[in-house]
């Protein structure tokens, strides 16, 4: 039986967090929150809501590292579960935001159009309602990048609302490097040098806009994609990955102890 997971990470979200996290959990069997040094109330609003739940599991970190790095830390612990035998290498795996501009309402039907689809991973495309004229003209340059980097065709390649598998999750591991708002062009050339193909054509609707990469954003974004390019090209993961893990799971609040293989 598949087992649907979602990753999600999180920072200074304390005033939606409960209702993101709420509107998730029917839709899936394992629920990874990656808290990112949050200074707010947020790490007391997740094990508030977590109370009682099987099938949570919570890495909390003492400092921010950036939205990238908390997905990284996901992916470490996605690829732990995977060596523990609690995910299959099958089992599909959604990454989204927590602030809002990802509706949890379409998890299930990118579920489902993952199953359906002939590529490996399922990218979502955004529909970009509210976006400045700026941010448009700077995806579509990210964009036209990405797709000549893989040799993909890419609409949106830094939605970053994506279902992979698990074992594409710990492949990308081995690669990826999460530096600031670099996660899904950096993910999408690691996918594609790995041998992974992308469909980017499920259209969502963003409820609302905020503001986050700032335009020279942009630059450092194409340099980790390049660095990433040749990385992967010339098979040369990155030596640390096990360490990483072992980081992670060291900030693992929940679940607790034995704990560990529980499931909903």
């Amino acid at each position: 039986m598949t087992t649907r997971t979602v990753m999600i990470p999180a920072y200074n979200e304390q005033d939606i967090i409960r209702a993101i996290l709420a509107a998730i959990w029917p839709q899936v069997d394992l629920l990874i929150v990656v808290e990112d040094g949050s200074t707010d109330d947020t790490r007391r609003q997740i094990l508030d809501w977590a109370q009682g739940k099987t099938g949570v599991y919570f890495v909390s970190s003492p400092v921010k590292q950036g939205q990238s790095a908390a997905l990284k830390r996901g992916y470490a612990l996605v690829s732990e579960l995977l060596r523990r035998g609690l995910l299959q290498p099958d089992d599909p795996v959604l990454e989204m935001d927590s602030d809002g501009q990802h509706d949890p309402r379409y998890i299930t039907p990118l579920f489902e159009f993952w199953q359906r689809a002939s590529a490996d991973i399922v990218l979502a495309r955004r529909d970009f309602a509210g976006y400045p004229a700026y941010k448009l003209v700077g995806n579509w340059g990210l964009t036209l990048i990405n797709s000549l980097l893989t040799g993909q065709r890419f609409h949106d390649a830094v939605s970053n609302f994506r279902v992979a598998s698990a074992r594409a999750r710990s492949d990308l591991l081995r690669y990826y490097t999460g530096y600031r708002y670099s996660g899904s062009f950096e993910a999408n050339i690691i996918f594609a040098g790995l041998g992974y193909t992308t469909d980017n054509s499920f259209l969502v609707h963003v409820p609302l806009y905020r503001t986050g990469a700032r335009a020279r954003d942009g630059w450092h974004i194409v340099w980790v994609g390049l660095q990433a390019w040749y990385r992967v090209r010339a098979r040369r993961p990155d030596p640390g990955v096990e360490a990483f893990v072992q980081e992670t799971l060291a900030d693992l609040v929940l679940p607790i102890g034995a704990n560990w293989g529980a499931r909903r």
